[in-house]
């Protein structure tokens, strides 16, 4: 029934497309470089990326055209906190009335920065750290996990009173320590902790050993669907939206498999181009700002997110799975021709409880 029930909604929400949910990837810009950044970010800007002052037009464009309390704004990078003149930005999203958010690395977070992001109406803080410290550095960067530690200590003295969470992006090597960084994310006071494993894309791509197998996915899905059964605090929660099967669907996270790209969910990337979220490929690009407002956009096209039937081939043509998975997360497709790049379903197949 709740499957019946999710995919009725699902429908209903695909011809209305609400938008609920919008990320503004300010910049690709960062100062840590991640062996399996999904984004390949980098120190210096690929692109041409929009000024603060044209994220701050568009946010009171999004106001006229949207009811700003019934949209959550994701402000992501890069690391954002690189962007010049950022807190203007955070500034006119609270003045005009939208919840929003960061994701950060953490790294900028000195006692300063922490003073200045708790003055402002932000309502969450994502800060990255994937694992305990001598293999989260390893993979991040010397000291990586010692910058959280501290961007966490400056939150909490400047009074900051806002959802904090630690968002971990496992290796094999992680899966491996999952318990130490339960334990590690508790010693830290941090009461939530989303993990998701590392996926093919961006520089993990070519970095296979990156990516989690068949075996580790089980162990990591165990682990997560045990730790919100007992006491102990942080819970954990799965980050990833395709479909698990019936051992831990509705078990591991707090909802049903869905992929909203397009149909809630919208994104704007630095250089201003228009799509969902910014971990899908360029071939789901829809437009760009210089085009017109986001609403007209967002009201015309997306049509390749919001009916799916494209998906269902090769394995998925087949698959007894697929009215409840349709087809997974749009950003592990390159493009919309290509193939699925993993499904948790048939990884799960291949790795059976022992």
């Amino acid at each position: 029934m709740a499957w019946r029930r999710g995919s009725r909604a699902l429908d209903r929400l695909s011809k209305q497309h609400p938008l609920k949910y919008l990320f503004l990837e300010i910049t690709r810009r960062c100062n840590l470089k991640c062996a399996y950044c999904g984004s390949d970010c980098s120190a210096e800007a690929v692109r041409q990326e929009l000024p603060t002052a044209r994220f701050v037009a568009l946010a009171r464009e999004l106001a006229e055209d949207f009811t700003p309390s019934e949209v959550m704004v994701a402000i992501t990078g890069g690391e954002p906190l690189l962007k010049p003149d950022v807190f203007e930005l955070f500034d006119e999203l609270g003045r005009l009335g939208f919840p929003f958010g960061m994701v950060s690395n953490g790294q900028l977070i000195d006692r300063d920065m922490a003073r200045r992001i708790t003055g402002t109406r932000i309502g969450s803080i994502s800060l990255s750290l994937d694992a305990p410290p001598e293999v989260n550095d390893s993979f991040r960067g010397e000291g990586s996990a010692a910058g959280v530690e501290q961007a966490v200590e400056n939150l909490r003295a400047a009074g900051y009173q806002g959802k904090l969470e630690i968002i971990s992006t496992v290796t094999p090597a992680a899966v491996a320590r999952l318990d130490d960084m339960r334990r590690h994310v508790a010693q830290l006071h941090v009461p939530l902790w989303r993990i998701a494993p590392v996926m093919p894309i961006g520089r993990a791509a070519h970095r296979p050993e990156l990516v989690p197998g068949p075996a580790e996915l089980r162990t990591m899905l165990r682990f997560i669907h045990d730790g919100r059964l007992d006491d102990y605090r942080p819970r954990p929660e799965f980050g990833e939206e395709g479909y698990l099967g019936d051992d831990f669907e509705g078990r591991v996270r707090p909802y049903l498999c869905q992929c909203r790209a397009g149909i809630t969910t919208g994104g704007v990337l630095a250089d201003g181009r228009v799509g969902a979220c910014p971990e899908l490929s360029n071939a789901f690009v829809q437009g760009h700002l210089d085009e017109g407002r986001f609403k007209q956009i967002w009201d015309t096209r997306y049509q390749i997110f919001r009916d799916r039937s494209w998906t269902r081939r090769d394995a998925c043509a087949s698959c007894d799975a697929f009215a409840r998975c349709r087809g997974g997360s749009l950003h592990l497709y390159p493009d919309p021709s290509s193939s699925f790049l993993r499904c948790f379903y048939l990884m799960l197949e291949q790795a059976p409880e022992p």
